[in-house]
């Protein structure tokens, strides 16, 4: 069982093929990779910025790909947002190699992070909703793989801070209850994100809750003789771009404070607790 997903990715051979569905930009685009590569989003407008693989507009239940063609496939943050799900799952199966690996990423559709989310974006486009034993039975049922290995994702509320900058600059067809919230100073969207941030952290490190989980990312293989093994997740994750990092090789700014190593922005410093790093 590898690290992580970055590992898996750097495996793999330049004649294998990986497929990123509902991929946005790029579900990892700082990987270092010699294989082929599909990104695949409903959305023309997420393919922006120049990148080294390959991207196609289309839908997650009408993958245009051969079957039997994918040796690694990433759903990261996207089944949350892929309707009809069982023709998408469906789909999936359809287009993995005999041996293929898949990484799955959602969020606990029933915990204080999403909740929050749906509640200010009214959804947010998230139209499945999942626990986490349902989500794992899911996948190995329709895809025919087995859990390999999982790890927590913690929440650095990153959304909040992306409502910041819709707010910064509201479009007429912006939504009435952000308009709502725009009535408010913008730097009380940055409060209640740090607030929110600091003391989901202690609570869960006090109480053992999981408050500042924002979901789970799964391992799966097509054959798996191993125990499931839940690897450590990065509790220190940055406020603005939301990259995750360990606390052990997290650049100190001061006692409580550490920098990005994506974005070199600030943000509160968290020492590891239970399984985190």
């Amino acid at each position: 069982m590898p690290a992580d997903i970055y590992d898996w990715i750097a495996q793999l051979k330049s004649d294998q093929w990986v497929l990123d569905v509902g991929s946005g930009q790029g579900s990892f685009p700082g990987a270092e990779y010699s294989c082929a590569w599909l990104a695949l989003d409903d959305d023309p407008a997420a393919y922006t910025n120049a990148v080294r693989y390959s991207r196609v507009v289309g839908r997650g239940h009408q993958l245009p790909v051969r079957d039997g063609s994918i040796d690694l496939l990433i759903s990261h943050h996207s089944l949350e947002h892929l309707a009809p799900l069982d023709e998408t799952l469906a789909e999936m199966a359809r287009v993995l190699k005999p041996g293929a690996r898949c990484y799955i990423s959602v969020p606990n559709g029933y915990g204080l992070c999403d909740a929050i989310y749906r509640l200010v974006f009214k959804g947010g486009g998230h139209v499945n909703r999942f626990h986490r034993d349902e989500v794992v039975s899911l996948v190995e049922q329709r895809l025919n793989v087995r859990l390999a290995g999982w790890h927590k994702l913690y929440s650095s509320f990153v959304y909040l801070r992306k409502l910041m900058e819709l707010l910064e600059n509201p479009t007429p067809k912006l939504p009435r209850r952000l308009m709502m919230i725009g009535w408010f100073p913008l730097r009380s969207v940055g409060f209640v994100q740090r607030t929110l941030y600091v003391g989901a952290r202690l609570l869960d490190r006090w109480l053992r809750t999981d408050l500042a989980v924002y979901g789970w990312a799964f391992f799966f293989e097509k054959s798996s003789g191993q125990p499931v093994v839940e690897q450590p997740g990065y509790v220190n994750v940055c406020l603005y771009c939301g990259t995750g990092q360990g606390a052990a090789s997290a650049q100190r700014t001061g006692r409580l404070s550490c920098r990005c190593q994506n974005c070199s922005r600030t943000y509160p410093f968290t020492r590891p607790f239970r399984n985190t790093v």
